[in-house]
């Protein structure tokens, strides 16, 4: 190294805090002055992020329509999957296995419905007709195709207590 040249010492920039006062409408100058680093570095890391800012916000902006299209799909998909449980590929998963698929696609729609309308500021309040719409679609799928000829008795109260232990 040349003697008239200062040995320069690393410095992390505070990525989260450059972030916030950018946000703020804090100058590239400015923002470099209280990191310690030079204004291009700030600038780079600004220009970096720029994108993922851009996207960021325009998520937050249609957040609402970002969820309905989520929500769309799931009832998509799980219409198909009622329209098939017919299909030979559906009748060869086990019960549990359809009912664990629309339960879940079940959970993406309630989720998603209560957040769409959380952010376009309507009520949560879910008066869904979907759940009784899919239980009755389960309740179909899963009827014996014969009826059982003996039904198993139903226990008394108290028939299952454990008996109680005196020391």
């Amino acid at each position: 190294m040349s003697p008239h040249r200062s040995q320069r010492k690393a410095r992390k920039l505070d990525r989260p805090k450059v972030l916030e006062l950018a946000q703020q409408g804090m100058s590239t100058a400015d923002i470099s002055q209280h990191q310690r680093v030079a204004p291009s570095t700030v600038f780079r890391f600004l220009q970096q992020t720029e994108p993922e800012r851009q996207a960021l916000e325009h998520f937050k902006k249609n957040r609402a329509d970002v969820l309905a299209r989520i929500q769309a799909k799931s009832l998509d998909v799980q219409e198909r999957i009622i329209e098939s449980l017919k299909d030979p590929v559906i009748d060869a998963l086990t019960p549990s296995q359809k009912t664990g698929m629309l339960t879940a696609l079940n959970v993406v729609h309630g989720t998603t419905f209560d957040k769409e309308r959380l952010y376009s500021g309507l009520s949560t309040h879910n008066v869904s007709q979907l759940t009784q719409i899919l239980n009755l679609a389960v309740d179909e799928a899963y009827k014996p195709k014969f009826p059982s000829p003996v039904k198993p008795p139903i226990p008394q109260s108290g028939a299952c207590q454990p008996e109680e232990t005196v020391e």
